[in-house]
This record gives structure tokens, C-alpha cells and sequence, in this order.
């Protein structure tokens, strides 16, 4: 064999190994990539998907659950009322004060360092709210307001003579009352011989006192009350009723005729004459027994001298006027 041909075998033979070897690569990772398997994925595929009303009916179906059984409470219970307003001040003890004895100076100086000294004032600020009253065309304003009416038979006579009727007496009063706001206090006393009172205590301002208030004053402020102490009559006891109130504004009517009823020995009353004096003096106990320091406004009808002159200084007493009617 030549060179020639020898050389063309063994170029043919190297191509023949080449070509093999690429078949059995082939094979190889063609046989290779046929025996591995895909990734299995094991479990159930779930997609959830939010729904708002779903939530919105959970939410109502639980409130429902929870008000289907309400919490039980502890009821709440008080052993009494309470009072619209409170008692008064208890008044000094008589048997270590004896008021009876001690000179009128001695109580008319007691009185006026009382005022002096401002403790009245400071007491009444205390307790209700300022109303600005008009009775019979004097003004004026408090927290604890009492009116104080004398319907004897000879008030009622010449309050008609200056024409005022018990109705129109009646009606003042009342108007003064429904004027008041819901937190000032207010008393009404009626007296002639005896004494009666709208209330034991001040009654705040309040729609409900109001309408009973006048509704009382139209059908008891009238005629002569019942005598309930032989021993406290007339205008003493007006005052002593009034002052038991403790106000810081009072609105006086009378016509100043001034005297007690007295039991006789054979049976009947007689009726003895009072002086201004003893009034005044009477006054000044109360102040120191209850610790009531008013401004004291008389309205009077038909006043002679003497009544004119008293009253004036009863009024002035107590830091009021006097208004003759």
C-alpha cells in the first residue's frame, strides 16, 4: 500500500472513532435526561379568597351571641330620700343662753356686731343662687327669700280701702314666687294671730315648688290662721317663723297694729297692746337664736304716726325700707 492510501485509512478510521464517540455522548445523556423524573408536589392546592361580607355577618352573629345573655348588675338602692333642701341651723340652746334677761342695748350691740362682722353674709352665700325679687314695687335680690303676709281681718280691710284686694294680695306674692330662678330658695309665711307656712323648710325655685306654691297661696293665704302657741302670737310669731328660715331677704305686709292674743279667767281672749320696743327687742333674739341676719322690707297700709315711725325702724334694722301703701 502506498504512502498515500495508507494515510487516507487512517484519516478515515480517526473520523469513524470520532464520529462513535459523539454517538455514545449522545446516548449517554439523551438516556440520561429520559430517566429523570419531574418534581412531584404533594397536598391539595386551596386558593382563599376574602370576602368582606362574610366578615361583616361573623361580627353581627358574635354581638348577637354576647347580647343573647346580658351581664346581670348589682341593683342600687339608698335608705332614704334625700331632701331638696336642708334643716335649718338648730337654734341655741336656751338653758345656757337666757335671751329673756339680758337689756335690750345688750342685744340691739349684739345685733349690730353680728352684721358688722360679715359672717351673716358670708352664711348666706353659701347656699342658693341670686334671684332679683319685686314685691309691691320694692326691688331687691337674695338666695333665701321668705314673704311674710299678715291677712287679718283689718289688713285686708284697708288694703281694699287703697285698692288692693286679697286677690291682688294674693297674685303679688305669687308673681314674686314665679320669678325666682331654679336655685333660690323661697318661704312664705301668713300670720294674723296665728301662723302657717307654705313649708317647714325653704323650698328651692324649681317649676314644681312654683305651681304648688301658688296654688297654696291662692286657697291658704287668707283669713286667720290657727293658734298654735297662746304663748307665740301675732307678729312675734311671724317673725320667729320667718327668721327660722333663715333667709337674706324678707318682704313684710302689715299694717302695723301690734298685739296678743290673751286668755281671761271667766273664758274669751283679750287683746293687749305691744309696743314697738318689745317687737324690736323680740327681733333682736331671733337674730341671736338663729343666726338670721335679713334685709327686712315692710310694706304697710294705711300706717298712722305710731306705726309709721315703728315699722320704719323695724325696717331699718334690719338694713330695709318702708313703703306705705
Amino acid at each position: 500500500m502506498n504512502p498515500r492510501s495508507r494515510g487516507r485509512s487512517t484519516l478515515l478510521i480517526a473520523l469513524a472513532v470520532q464520529v462513535a464517540v459523539l454517538l455514545v455522548s449522545f446516548f449517554v445523556i439523551v438516556r440520561e435526561d429520559a430517566v429523570v423524573e419531574p418534581p412531584a408536589f404533594s397536598g391539595e392546592r386551596v386558593v382563599t379568597v376574602e370576602r368582606p361580607e362574610k366578615k361583616r355577618m361573623d361580627r353581627v352573629r358574635e354581638l348577637n351571641r354576647r347580647m343573647s345573655k346580658p351581664r346581670s348588675f348589682q341593683r342600687l338602692a339608698v335608705e332614704q330620700e334625700f331632701q331638696s333642701d336642708l334643716p335649718a341651723i338648730p337654734a341655741l340652746p336656751q338653758d345656757t343662753l337666757d335671751l329673756d334677761s339680758m337689756e335690750d342695748s345688750f342685744l340691739s350691740d349684739a345685733h349690730s356686731s353680728l352684721a358688722g362682722s360679715g359672717l351673716m353674709e358670708l352664711a348666706g352665700s353659701l347656699s342658693g343662687s341670686e334671684s332679683a325679687a319685686q314685691f309691691f314695687g320694692v326691688k331687691d335680690s337674695g338666695r333665701r327669700i321668705v314673704i311674710v303676709v299678715n291677712t287679718s281681718a283689718s289688713v285686708v280691710r284697708k288694703a281694699a280701702a287703697r285698692g288692693v284686694s286679697i286677690e291682688q294680695l294674693q297674685e303679688e306674692a305669687a308673681r314674686l314666687v314665679d320669678g325666682l330662678d331654679s336655685g333660690t330658695l323661697f318661704g312664705i309665711v301668713q300670720f294674723s294671730q296665728g301662723t302657717k307656712s307654705f313649708s317647714e323648710y325653704m323650698a328651692p325655685g324649681l317649676v314644681r315648688n312654683k305651681r304648688e306654691a301658688r296654688e297654696w297661696i291662692h286657697r291658704e293665704l287668707k283669713g286667720n290662721p290657727k293658734i298654735e302657741d297662746d304663748a307665740l302670737v301675732g307678729h312675734e310669731a311671724a317673725l320667729a317663723g320667718a327668721m327660722a328660715l333663715q333667709p337674706d331677704l324678707v318682704f313684710l305686709v302689715t299694717d302695723g297694729s301690734l298685739n296678743r292674743r290673751a286668755p281671761k279667767k271667766g273664758g274669751g281672749y283679750s287683746y293687749p297692746k305691744i309696743s314697738f320696743e318689745q317687737l324690736l327687742s323680740f327681733a333682736d333674739k331671733q337674730v341671736l337664736q338663729t343666726g338670721a341676719r335679713p334685709r327686712l322690707h315692710v310694706v304697710g297700709f294705711e300706717l298712722g304716726d305710731l306705726e309709721r315711725e315703728g315699722l320704719g325702724r323695724l325696717a331699718k334694722r334690719f338694713g330695709g325700707t318702708l313703703r306705705e301703701m
